[in-house]
């Protein structure tokens, strides 16, 4: 039988889902950041932003690997790591995720959405140059594109437009591939090293384009966060991050701009 999660049941199962990707990173050495909206969560309300129904996370690229490594002989019967496709490409990005929930996401079926779960997005090296900066991230957008195609629900969408384009559009992204746009978009990626780079960001899953773009000398210095009356790691130059990708964060979008996955997420019982 079905017990279906309400959102603040689905929170308090990610935010363990964290608390155990903690426990994992401190006792390897690995660094990781809050990101995105789980970021701006921590910030202005000290959790998770009121709406939202999941987490983001941000690894440097060498770190991300070491935590590939440590997956193969990782055992729980509770979590998991997903790295790689069924096909065994290395995923854009990671999940964490908790095998003993199980979710139903509106517009889009993929093999990495069936458990709730955290992001952990690989930050990779950028150039100095902004004009190849912008290059990059508009190779990725498209990379990304073909790839949400490829996952897109047919006969779903949130306008009759939206619905008929994907009748024309997912054919076509098939014919591409999804797994070679992944691969493309991992290369593309992986071009700048981390380690080396003055300036670093998320670029396979970097939605807000040249905006993602960080100082490393900023990140390297460390700093801490409350989220839900936790701590945990972030970046010490939040303030400019966050401007970059939401402007003026402390204040709330418009109530039809509050979204988030329109998922069902249950348990059986």
């Amino acid at each position: 039988m079905k017990k279906q999660l309400s959102l603040d049941e689905i929170k308090q199962v990610e935010l363990q889902i964290l608390i155990e990707f903690r426990r994992i990173c401190n006792e390897l050495g690995l660094r990781y950041y809050l990101s995105g909206g789980t970021l701006l969560g921590a910030i202005r309300h000290k959790g998770f932003i009121p709406w939202d129904d999941d987490i983001d996370l941000a690894m440097p690229r060498s770190d991300f690997n070491k935590l590939i490594e440590f997956s193969r002989s990782y055992k729980n019967d509770t979590y998991k790591f997903l790295f790689f496709s069924q096909t065994g490409t290395l995923l854009p990005y990671a999940k964490f995720v908790n095998v003993k929930t199980h979710i139903d996401v509106k517009y889009a079926e993929d093999e990495m959405q069936q458990h709730l779960w955290l992001d952990i997005m690989p930050m990779d090296g950028l150039p100095e140059d902004l004009n190849e900066v912008a290059r990059i991230y508009k190779k990725a957008e498209y990379y990304r594109k073909i790839i949400g195609l490829c996952n897109a629900k047919l006969g779903e969408g949130k306008s009759v437009v939206k619905k008929l384009a994907k009748y024309i559009l997912k054919p076509l992204a098939l014919i591409y591939g999804k797994e070679r746009a992944i691969a493309n978009l991992n290369k593309l990626a992986m071009k700048y090293d981390y380690d080396s780079a003055k300036y670093v960001g998320a670029i396979t899953w970097g939605l807000y384009g040249e905006a993602e773009k960080i100082l490393k000398a900023d990140i390297d210095k460390g700093y801490q966060v409350t989220f839900e009356n936790e701590q945990f790691d972030s970046f010490s130059c939040w303030d400019s991050y966050l401007t970059a990708l939401y402007k003026n964060y402390m204040q709330l979008p418009p109530v039809e701009k509050r979204i988030n996955h329109e998922m069902i997420a249950w348990v059986e019982k």
